[in-house]
């Protein structure tokens, strides 16, 4: 099996530009696709095999003396060559196959019985030794090796003539050269078995192959794959900002119909005034999330009175988050939400900070016990940005006349008004009014004994900072995190569920509609699993399911989360194929128990 002649020269050639190869593509993060892992199998294969090729020149040189030891470095390097035929065809398959996913995990079950048969064979067959006319073997053991290699250079010339339409000449290429090269390997060393190239051939293919695999730069990948998912991200936030805002709009349109079909019924003047009292300020609302919100035409940079103060939104609502919690009574909750991509902006942070400051501090003031929430959302167009406040108590509530009484506070700062400017704290008429001066809108939405929404619109410029890369403010540990998708429309519930996902590292999609949640699979988003609400409108949780498992593939675990009058029918829900379900009267402890399980 070999000589000191050329095929050893090239062998021991071989191994000093596949070790530098070595050092090269191991040296870099790769992609982790099936192509990259079986060539990584394949060089080291062929590394081994160069290894063993000299090895066995030595071994075969001296048999007699060796004995024991030739015996089991021979058959190992013929074992190199069919684990070396095995890798290729896995290669192969990939190349030529439309979706190569799990190719390597699909073919590795049957090559390793192969591969366990053949060396079986191979041990036990017989190998003889020349080193008088030559250094090699031959034999029995030898001859199942070249048949193996024969059969599969058939079959691998089949498949590349049946796809060498569908697959890219680049990729052919070394492909073509190994069927080739090993054709006529095979030939020379069963005529003259003392000149050993066969590895030296397969060190050449491999080297080849190195510039025809897919190897871009992994860092930029990371970069790219995080600049994705924060825009999906962004796109979720602004999604889930419409839906709320269409149930804000849609509100009062059904609940004006409502007093309009009483009051036709109604003969006291007083619930008629009431009535049409009550009715008005609907339909200041509608018009406050139509017009002062919704409408974007309104967003032009030139009507903003820019403060040449440059500030992040998110360090002003942790700095709130600070200054509020001492003041909250006890068992009162306050959190703040937002957006996970917030921009840098040009205005007069010190006043939109002391307005939202006095509106929290009055919200402090009149919640005994319950929750407090700031909820910040923002409209973006061009190099302006409509910020939205939503600050929401379940407090003791106003009653409309004392709400009419702020809003229509309008006009310039009378003398006091003025002294108290650079207050700490004002009171929420004053607020009415340096909201109204900065170009912004304020709507309160109340109601007596259940609580207050106080909603705040101020549009600011958009800082843009020319040299900075929005990559870099992405975490490299993103993309190791499990991922989960939420679909439900009880915002109480979402919240709760993302805090806790979030205390446990996991990062999370969210979506209100079962369908927006099917076209999100349908558009091929993996998620370890999916958390589904059983009462949702327009589309129900099992209805959601059941389009889920209608795409072809899917396979991710669902869990259903019910409330407690469904519990008793848990089961039931299993038996329709849902993986598990999650009691929402026992969302903390649920949770944790989905989380450990998925």
């Amino acid at each position: 099996m070999g000589n000191i002649n050329i095929g050893n020269i090239l062998t021991i050639g071989s191994l000093f530009y596949i070790i530098l190869l070595m050092v090269v593509y191991f040296s870099k993060a790769r992609v982790k696709n099936e192509e990259n892992r079986i060539y990584s199998s394949l060089l080291k294969c062929n590394f081994f095999g160069l290894i063993s090729a000299i090895a066995c020149y030595f071994s075969v040189s001296h048999y007699e003396e060796l004995g024991v030891i030739n015996y089991i470095v021979s058959r190992l390097y013929l074992l190199y060559l069919v684990a070396f035929i095995f890798f290729f065809f896995t290669y192969l398959l990939v190349v030529v196959s439309k979706d190569n996913k799990d190719t390597f995990a699909k073919c590795k079950k049957y090559f390793t019985i192969s591969f366990v048969v053949i060396a079986i064979v191979i041990y036990y067959l017989p190998l003889y030794y020349e080193n008088k006319a030559g250094v090699y073997s031959y034999g029995p053991s030898a001859n199942i090796v070249y048949a193996f290699a024969t059969i599969c250079m058939v079959g691998w010339t089949i498949i590349l003539l049946r796809s060498k339409k569908r697959t890219t000449l680049k990729k052919l290429v070394p492909i073509a050269i190994f069927i080739l090269g090993a054709m006529l390997t095979t030939i020379i060393q069963k005529t003259n078995p003392a000149l050993l190239i066969m590895t030296s051939m397969e060190s050449f293919v491999v080297f080849l192959m190195y510039f025809t695999i897919e190897n871009p730069d992994i860092s930029m990948l990371n970069e790219l794959y995080k600049n994705k998912e924060l825009m999906e991200q962004n796109y979720e936030d602004k999604y889930n900002f419409l839906f709320e805002m269409t149930q804000e709009a849609r509100n009062p349109l059904i609940n004006i119909n409502n007093l309009s079909n009483a009051l036709r019924m109604e003969d006291d003047k007083e619930k008629i005034k009431e009535g049409l009292l009550s009715m008005s300020n609907l339909v200041r609302q509608l018009d406050f999330s139509i017009n002062d919100i919704l409408n974007i035409s309104s967003l032009d940079v030139q009507r903003i009175k820019v403060v040449n103060n440059k500030y992040e939104l998110e360090k002003l609502c942790n700095d709130l988050d600070i200054r509020i919690k001492p003041e909250l009574k006890p068992g009162v909750k306050f959190q703040i939400t937002m957006p996970k991509q917030l921009p840098i902006l040009y205005g007069d942070y010190i006043k939109i900070r002391q307005i939202l400051y006095s509106l929290l501090i009055n919200a402090c003031k009149n919640t005994i016990q319950g929750n407090i929430n700031m909820h910040v959302n923002l409209i973006e167009k061009y190099d302006v940005c409509r910020l939205i406040f939503n600050i929401s108590d379940t407090g003791s509530g106003m009653p409309i006349e004392q709400i009419n009484d702020i809003l229509s506070s309008t006009g310039s700062l009378d003398k006091q008004e003025i002294d108290n400017i650079e207050k700490k704290e004002y009171n929420v008429k004053m607020c009415q009014k340096v909201v109204k001066i900065m170009g912004g809108n304020l709507m309160i939405k109340s109601n007596l004994g259940e609580g207050t929404d106080v909603i705040l619109t101020i549009d600011q410029k958009v800082f843009h900072e020319k040299d900075k890369s929005v990559l870099n403010q992405y975490e490299n540990s993103i993309a190791s995190y499990k991922k989960v998708l939420i679909v439900s429309q009880n915002k109480d519930k979402l919240n709760t569920i993302k805090k806790k996902l979030t205390d446990n590292k996991i990062t999370y999609s969210s979506l209100y509609y079962g369908a927006d949640a099917i076209d999100r699979i349908k558009s091929g988003k993996k998620y370890d699993f999916i958390l589904v609400d059983d009462e949702m409108l327009e589309m129900s949780g099992f209805m959601t399911f059941k389009g889920m498992r209608a795409i072809k593939g899917f396979n991710m675990p669902v869990i259903i989360m019910l409330k407690k009058d469904k519990e008793h029918i848990k089961e039931h829900y299993l038996d329709d194929g849902f993986s598990d379900y999650l009691l929402l009267d026992n969302l903390e402890t649920e949770l944790d128990r989905i989380i450990e399980k998925y």
